[in-house]
């Protein structure tokens, strides 16, 4: 019975040719449906909006964008022998979704009905102007039919992964990106439920359902979403991290669907944690160091205090050469605690700043007149200069700024043989700036650094020749502890060395001009 309807149908077309002509050149586009809702003719008009091979099967292919609830229901009237209309959008063979008024007749022979004329008319004009103008939107991409259109092209071209579903929760477009990311072809991917083929588990490998999916949601009440550290899965079965934001498809106030655009965060979610553990381990061996470095510090103290008492007492010759011998050792391992104590300390961020006012050029004269026995015993010219612009007193932490010159001094005078060391200061004034900046140099006539060694000068347990290292000693911790610190108080460090000839160390800090603290 189905199959005489469907033949009474054809010989109609063929039939009556004047009806046949306005059939055929109708602006319109219409489709002859039977009463299954499938198309088995259609108009030319109607073959310019799709391809002729996907002209059967129109209304069960996802050509139709919109609500088939409500299409399904004007075609059951239509069955019945009404004439009903509504509107819909639909795709356009260039990828553009499109407004439609479309109207159900129902086809009638001998009293019965046969078939469904299915007549569809392009009304996207007139919803664009309703709009102010607004251009229609690109969603289906991937339907290239050599028309390929502006906004088809940005959306293949963007880095991003996008795609689209509609109230169901179904694809119906997709762009290169994301197919080359997921695995599927637009073919395998368009229909398909985004809840069960690409987003359906949470980051703890708990399963989504519908009402909490944050994809679903938005396509439940409209509102945009943004997730990150998400889960999607590709077509062979792997998972792969994605930050994504979705926003609703809206039509006249109606939610038409959501629109998806994600990024693969897995390279750059593996390197942060990779960063995140490397730091962690940094800080844990930093405090290790720092305690170890506290505990010892106190028997050495101990022995520190031993060796002074014992000299205090009467001794011979040899045992005060003994007793000596430990108190100097014991000194120098003090001195090589409390650098790897300041260096764990800076690492483990624990080196608070304490800034006061004092005076510059006292500190200055205290920390040369320490280190004139050690000058005088080598023969050495210690002396030291401030330009009179620079301030009586400045404010920065006292403790910090000692050990920055007094470490740059002592290393000048450990490796100068001959010759002097010179202790500078320089104000550099800043024009219409509320800041000064203090340039402080440490100038040796030392053994100087080759240039291929001056990048060692500043990194951890970093020494630069064996057999200097032999000679002076010490950790190698002195000068990167001066760089940390000088970057602590907002500065930096820099040298200037010809090996033979000596070196010259400098180190700028910036200082609030007394007028501009008055004011704050």
């Amino acid at each position: 019975m189905h199959r005489d309807k469907i033949a009474i149908l054809k010989r109609l077309i063929a039939e009556d040719g004047i009806y046949k002509a306005l059939y055929e050149h109708h602006p319109d586009c219409v489709y002859v449906l039977d009463l299954g809702g499938r198309s088995i003719g259609a108009n030319r008009s109607a073959e310019q909006l799709a391809a002729p091979e996907e002209i059967r099967g129109i209304w069960s292919k996802a050509l139709l964008f919109g609500s088939r609830t409500e299409a399904g229901r004007h075609f059951v009237l239509a069955c019945a022998g009404n004439t009903t209309s509504f509107h819909l959008k639909f795709i356009q063979r260039s990828g553009i979704v499109a407004s439609a008024e479309v109207t159900f007749v129902p086809i009638i022979k001998m009293e019965e009905v046969v078939g469904v004329f299915a007549i569809v008319r392009n009304i996207t004009a007139e919803i664009v102007a309703e709009n102010g103008g607004a251009a229609p939107v690109n969603v289906y991409p991937e339907l290239d039919y050599g028309l390929k259109d502006p906004q088809s092209l940005i959306l293949d071209s963007v880095t991003e992964g996008i795609f689209g579903l509609d109230r169901e929760g179904k694809i119906i477009f997709i762009n290169k990106t994301a197919m080359f990311m997921l695995g599927y072809s637009s073919e395998e991917i368009i229909g398909v439920h985004s809840l069960s083929h690409i987003h359906h588990t949470r980051p703890d490998g708990s399963r989504y359902c519908p009402k909490e999916c944050p994809i679903l949601m938005t396509v439940g009440d409209g509102a945009s979403r943004s997730m990150e550290e998400e889960i999607f899965w590709r077509k062979d079965g792997t998972s792969f991290w994605v930050n994504y934001r979705v926003s609703p498809i809206m039509e006249r106030g109606h939610i038409e669907g959501a629109v998806v655009a994600f990024s693969d965060i897995t390279n750059e979610r593996e390197i942060r944690r990779a960063k995140e553990s490397a730091e962690q381990a940094s800080r844990a061996k930093s405090e290790f160091l720092a305690m170890i470095s506290h505990e010892i510090r106190t028997p050495m103290n101990g022995m520190i205090g031993m060796a002074d008492l014992l000299l205090d007492s009467e001794l011979g010759e040899e045992q005060r050469t003994y007793a000596e011998i430990l108190r100097s050792s014991s000194y120098s391992l003090l001195n090589i605690l409390n650098d790897i104590l300041d260096f764990s300390k800076i690492e483990a961020g624990k080196m608070p700043l304490e800034p006061e006012r004092f005076g510059l050029r006292e500190m200055l004269s205290v920390i040369i007149d320490l280190f004139t026995p050690k000058a005088e015993e080598k023969g050495l010219a210690l002396r030291w200069w401030a330009d009179t612009s620079v301030p009586e007193t400045i404010k920065a932490d006292p403790s910090r700024l000692r050990q920055i010159i007094v470490n740059l001094v002592g290393n000048a005078l450990k490796f100068t043989e001959k010759g002097s060391v010179t202790l500078s200061v320089k104000n550099i004034l800043l024009p219409e700036s509320p800041n000064y900046l203090l340039e402080f140099s440490v100038r040796d006539t030392g053994v100087g650094i080759a240039e291929d060694k001056l990048g060692l000068l500043f990194q951890s347990f970093s020494q630069l020749h064996p057999m200097i290292n032999r000679k002076y000693g010490g950790t190698g911790l002195g000068l990167a502890i001066c760089k940390q610190l000088v970057e602590l108080m907002g500065g930096t460090i820099f040298v200037e060395s010809e090996e033979g000839r000596g070196s010259i160390f400098r180190f700028m800090l910036p200082f609030v001009k007394e007028e501009a603290e008055v004011q704050v």
